[in-house]
């Protein structure tokens, strides 16, 4: 992203706990939020233009809110394989088992969406 100057990286944390009279946060308060803060210092180290927010509500009903309002080209976010290895092999076990969070963003995001996997999680 730091090749193209017109690119703006949303950083968002959804807090199902955090309760409206607390909202909205201050810049310093989201700024140093312990989830957000390691993202923040990389966009800033590779110089990249960034917004970060952070609020409450159910999660993936407010991720693509939050798509929506901010017209996001592509929806990233992480998403543990949690799946036994015997199931990995198959992509749409899952949508039979049950839903999860990724999985009701894709279905449900008016972007596409990336979901990103961490293999040591």
């Amino acid at each position: 992203m730091k090749d193209y100057p017109e690119a703006e990286l949303i950083l968002a944390r959804v807090n199902p706990d955090l309760k409206p009279d607390l909202l909205p946060l201050s810049r310093q308060e989201i700024e140093n939020n312990p989830v957000l803060a390691p993202a923040i210092a990389k966009a800033k180290r590779y110089g990249i233009n960034y917004r970060s927010i952070v609020t409450g509500g159910k999660p993936g009903e407010k991720i693509c809110e939050l798509a929506d309002e901010y017209s996001v080209d592509l929806l990233m976010i992480g998403s543990p394989d949690r799946r036994p290895s015997v199931a990995k092999s198959l992509p749409d076990l899952d949508r039979l088992l049950g839903t999860s969070l990724s999985d009701y963003i894709r279905v449900n995001a008016n972007c596409p969406v990336l979901l990103a996997r961490n293999e040591g999680v």
